[in-house]
């Protein structure tokens, strides 16, 4: 067969209905971003420029005392530049790009205005251009399908399900390496059959997903990022908990292209199964969670890609176990691997009958909502 046989590529599409947010690892700290009023935008200044021009005025040795200045008191970015006496058009100049706060600095439990917070950023690429990398749209893929083939197998097989129970009961460890084997044993047996490394069955190059290929999205512009807050809402009391966690997020609205390609000789779903499985896990997220909290959305061709979005959309373990048994064994999870179970009022999910008992959500707009729900669909097939 040519290659162009096996080889099957498609067009998708992800809408983010809610903020999406995929990190990148790093921290753009409050003395590292300017905020010229308390209404006014996020402006996230070129560093190297910004340092140029300081150390042409013979300010760069107060600017490095500045930023040593660890004292709740110290000015913020915009305060100490006009205390330098900069111009608003040389601050200007500087700037890489900015961000509607909207919501995000501020307490939705009392209306006042938050003390300024580090931002966690999203994923750029070289150009400093936002991006969603293919391995995140992956791995997203790859928990719907393994979640999926769960759901089927547990009909027949009880023993993976005592397996994996017992393992949570007797298991110790941290969070990331608790249960690994039994997780990698499980994709294992779904997921390894190509044989080409007999030895090990649990090596990479036996995995069946070598042949789903996902491309990195297409940039996006950083118009298309804002400014949201993490919060907690909690299930017993319908209440928000804001966190001093700030995200750059996709605005709801925004549009996300990436091609995936099936290599139909070792990928052995098509693109239809890929969608199935999506809703199924879909489905089980809505069921199972959101439902409870009076949030989510049933309809079927939602996602939940990137981070901040919670345990439920990371795991398996609501697909492998019936509603009572997965609460226990989600309880077990985070009983052994969370070190403020307690002051994290873990103990009461058994009582509340969720696990996690809380949901995340930020703010956008005025209105609570959850977050990162996306629309996939299938452009076309080329």
């Amino acid at each position: 067969r040519k290659m162009k046989d096996y080889l099957k590529h498609y067009r998708i599409r992800i809408t983010a209905l809610s903020p999406i947010y995929v990190g990148d690892g790093k921290l753009i700290g409050k003395k590292e971003y300017i905020r010229r009023s308390r209404s006014a935008p996020v402006e996230i200044p070129d560093q190297k420029k910004m340092f140029m021009y300081l150390l042409s005025r013979s300010r760069a040795r107060a600017f490095e005392e500045y930023m040593l200045d660890q004292r709740k008191t110290a000015p913020d970015l915009y305060q100490w530049l006009q205390a330098q006496g900069i111009s608003e058009a040389v601050i200007s100049s500087w700037i890489r790009y900015s961000m509607d706060t909207g919501d995000a600095f501020i307490n939705p439990q009392n209306g006042r205005n938050a003390t300024p917070k580090g931002i966690q950023s999203f994923q750029k690429d070289s150009y400093g251009k936002p991006y969603i990398p293919g391995s995140s749209i992956k791995g997203m893929l790859r928990t719907a399908i393994l979640s999926w083939e769960l759901g089927k197998r547990r009909e027949s097989d009880a023993e993976i399900e005592k397996r994996v129970r017992r393992a949570a009961e007797e298991g110790r460890g941290k969070r990331d390496t608790f249960l690994r084997n039994q997780a990698e044993d499980l994709e294992c047996e779904i997921f390894h059959s190509l044989k080409r490394n007999e030895k090990n069955p649990k090596d990479a190059v036996n995995s069946v997903m070598a042949g789903l290929m996902v491309g990195d999205s297409d940039e996006i512009s950083e118009k298309q990022l804002l400014l949201c807050q993490k919060i907690d809402y909690s299930c017993d009391r319908r209440e928000e908990r804001p966190l001093p966690i700030l995200r750059e997020a996709l605005k709801p609205g925004t549009e996300v292209f990436f091609d995936l390609s099936i290599d139909e000789t070792i990928f052995p779903y098509g693109i239809e199964d890929i969608f199935v499985a999506l809703n199924f896990f879909q489905k089980l997220c809505y069921e199972r969670f959101y439902k409870r909290f009076g949030r989510g959305k049933k309809e079927s061709g939602l996602v939940w890609p990137g981070g901040g979005v919670g345990f439920l959309s990371k795991t398996v373990v609501y697909a492998l176990f019936s509603p009572e048994d997965a609460l226990y064994v989600t309880d077990q999870v985070f009983k052994k691997t969370v070190k403020t179970y307690e002051e994290h009022k873990h103990g009461n999910d058994l009582r509340l009958g969720i696990s996690p008992h809380v949901c995340k959500c930020t703010r956008y707009q005025g209105e609570l909502c959850d977050m990162g729900m996306g629309r996939i669909e299938l452009l076309r097939g080329v």
